[in-house]
């Protein structure tokens, strides 16, 4: 079929139509093929680029030595100055008199229950005898009377004033030896004697000071430790202990002691330790450093010590991610002589230097040693 008959204005209108869309197709087609050379061009440079920074990171790269943050098992301890204690006491007398005898040197040391100073006791000695003679003599007549009485030959009455006497005279024996015994000091424990205060013949009243006592064999540590360790502490743990009077020799105790309340000036726990003294190489009044175990953490994470960069506000390390350096603010919490824990900051497996972080800044490349 032929197509219609079209008049010339229309004609020519499909003519210029055709012609636009003709125009605007390859203006598209030249546009899409700039474009694409553009995008190329673009992609070119980036690569050149990309390529000459690295070359370039590459060569200005620091060399440090580095380590990755590793897990593990950490005691916790916490850390103090203590003094060492003694139970120590002053021996005075029970009863007023002359002293008679000092039986123990200065400086010795002795046995509970020894005989440390003798007050006279002629006086009390002699009371104590005849007291001794009276309540004999009445025990004896009432042995003689118990069994008459028995059989009826004394009366019932007779024998139990006899037995009321008998126990009369018991007490006043009895009396009699306390006062008597008053008269000797000994030791209440074992322990060292001090410096005699009184010499033969002097007169000393009841509660006067004549000697001191003190027990070297069991010393104890006092000490306080801040407030955040309260849900940790346990009587019975074990303490260590240094002095400077025995270079790398180290003592331990046992804790026997929390306190109940906390300082508030200080916010701190008093504690103290039993420390044994058998070959007395400690003594009272001696500071020492104390170091108490407060258990373990599990699955810590730990650094070489010498990774922590110090700064005003606490503490920073370098972790390494593809091959850049980058500081990290890191919170630390126990540390050792080589290691220190790190809270927060840093993941187990991360990388951080431990050498030659003081040579690179922040975002600086590095290359590791191998």
């Amino acid at each position: 079929m032929s197509p219609p008959f079209l008049p010339k204005k229309d004609l020519l209108k499909r003519i210029y139509i055709n012609g636009v869309r003709m125009m605007i197709v390859k203006a598209i087609m030249k546009r899409k093929k700039i474009l694409s050379a553009v995008l190329a061009m673009m992609a070119i440079f980036w690569y050149v680029k990309h390529h000459n920074n690295a070359n370039q990171d590459e060569q200005n790269a620091v060399m440090v030595e580095a380590t990755t943050v590793k897990e593990s098992t950490v005691p916790m301890e916490a850390h103090a100055l203590g003094t060492l204690t003694a139970r120590s006491i002053e021996i005075t007398p029970e009863a007023p008199g002359h002293v008679k005898k000092v039986i123990v040197q200065d400086g010795v040391q002795v046995k509970a229950g020894e005989l440390l100073l003798q007050l006279d006791d002629e006086v009390l000695s002699s009371k104590f005898d005849s007291m001794q003679a009276e309540y004999n003599y009445t025990r004896g007549n009432y042995q003689r009377m118990l069994p008459l009485g028995k059989r009826g030959f004394v009366a019932k009455d007779t024998i139990e004033k006899v037995e009321a006497e008998l126990k009369r005279k018991k007490a006043e024996l009895q009396e009699s030896e306390v006062m008597l015994n008053h008269t000797k000091l000994v030791a209440p424990f074992s322990g060292m004697v001090g410096k005699c205060k009184v010499s033969m013949g002097e007169y000393v009243n009841v509660g006067q000071s004549v000697l001191t006592l003190t027990d070297i064999q069991h010393l104890r540590v006092e000490y306080n430790i801040p407030e955040r360790y309260l849900s940790a502490l346990r009587l019975g743990q074990e303490v260590k202990i240094t002095s400077a009077a025995y270079p790398g020799k180290v003592f331990t105790g046992k804790v026997s002691y929390i306190s109940p309340t906390i300082n508030a000036e200080n916010r701190s726990l008093a504690l103290y330790a039993d420390v044994p003294n058998d070959k007395h190489e400690l003594a009272s009044g001696m500071l020492v450093d104390v170091v108490q175990s407060l258990g373990s953490t599990e699955h810590a994470l730990l650094i070489p010590a010498r990774s922590l960069v110090p700064m005003l506000d606490g503490m920073q390390v370098y972790k390494i991610v593809k091959g850049k350096a980058y500081a990290i603010n890191v919170v630390v919490g126990k540390r050792t002589e080589n290691d220190a824990q790190i809270i927060q900051g840093l993941a187990a497996g991360d990388m951080v230097i431990t050498d030659g972080q003081m040579k690179v800044k922040n975002a600086s490349a590095v290359k590791t040693k191998t």
